[in-house]
């Protein structure tokens, strides 16, 4: 789109004086006039139109609506932002005796908090609520939630299972692929772009990869979903593989299924500023990073490097392992393994 050029209060005064007919009896343009106050008046009126038309005419377009505009412009085409949510987990406790856990009682690994409530017994499984929104909050089976809150006989809640997986609020670039992705959609074609978007109808899935090359032979589609962490879940693949049979056309055989995983061991040594968080801090952020790489994008040492300098406090980074770049097939996912994090104090 071209830039709307707004001018200074002086290159718009001397517009304006440009515009008066030869002869005007009166062309003092001096600031303390009071001709030159009015003319200058004027001008910032002027400028103050300019500046809100620049401001204004990105926001009639898709290609470069922003926020409740962008908004807008989705529902005009049938479409609502996905809205964030927290995760809900399945714990198991681990506890010398049976009690109750007091209102607002915290567990967490790293950053992340969880809320847990109601009676607890030793062995027994409970559920608890992220302390916040996001996909970051969807842990592993296995992953370990110490005390933050002090319970009386519990030592720590183990993880079994993801009940409700968080999501993140759908950025403005998210959105405005989803926006343009529909006008291909619209026709029951089997083309790439419309299985990209029926697949990201749903506010779970966050990355599709679509092989049509013909993967399982003439004739066959496959539609590979992801999201936001980790790999999708067989309720998931069903959806979107309803979705997908829905509007397919007869002839095409298309398989909506989940990435291959690839799964990424870190090892990394952190020089650290005084007062930077604890390496289980950082080995939640690598992680973080981990996960948010594409189906079928590479990992690179830079990139997590400068992802993880974004956050200050750090005034090295060393990789130990892996040794160099990890490249993946156009089918595969990157997925966090063991994250160490060695730390260095400065």
């Amino acid at each position: 789109m071209p830039d709307l050029p707004v001018p200074t209060l002086e290159e718009a005064t001397e517009e304006l004086l440009r515009l008066l007919p030869e002869g005007f009896p009166v062309r003092n343009p001096d600031a303390y006039s009071a001709f030159g106050t009015y003319l200058r008046l004027a001008a910032q009126v002027g400028l103050d139109v300019r500046a809100t038309l620049r401001a204004l005419l990105p926001q009639l377009f898709v290609t470069t609506a922003t926020g409740a505009w962008l908004d807008e412009h989705a529902r005009g085409l049938g479409l609502e932002r996905k809205e964030a949510r927290a995760a809900r987990l399945r714990v198991r406790v681990e506890a010398s005796a049976s009690g109750t856990f007091p209102a607002g009682a915290l567990f967490g690994v790293g950053e992340l908090r969880y809320r847990a409530e109601g009676a607890f017994a030793p062995g027994a499984e409970v559920e608890v609520l992220a302390e916040a929104v996001g996909s970051r909050y969807n842990l592993p089976a296995g992953t370990r939630l110490q005390p933050v809150t002090v319970v009386p006989g519990v030592e720590a809640l183990e993880v079994l299972e993801v009940v409700e997986p968080g999501l993140d609020r759908e950025t403005d670039e998210e959105l405005r692929a989803r926006c343009i992705l529909s006008w291909p959609a619209l026709g029951l074609g089997s083309t790439y772009h419309a299985y990209m978007s029926w697949a990201l109808e749903d506010p779970e899935v966050r990355k599709v990869v679509v092989l049509d090359d013909h993967p399982r032979g003439q004739g066959t589609v496959d539609v590979v979903i992801a999201p936001a962490q980790g790999l999708p879940s067989a309720e998931l693949i069903a959806r979107v593989q309803a979705v997908v049979d829905a509007r397919r056309p007869l002839t095409v055989n298309a398989l909506v299924r989940g990435p291959r995983a690839r799964t990424l061991d870190l090892a990394l040594r952190l020089y650290l500023e005084p007062g930077a968080p604890a390496p289980e801090v950082w080995a939640g952020r690598a992680s973080a990073f981990l996960h948010s790489l594409g189906i079928g994008e590479a990992f690179w040492p830079s990139r997590l490097m400068d992802t993880l300098h974004g956050y200050g406090g750090l005034r090295a980074v060393e990789l130990l392992s892996p040794a160099g770049s990890v490249s993946v097939a156009q089918d595969e996912l990157i997925v966090p393994g063991s994250v160490a994090v060695e730390a260095v104090n400065a």
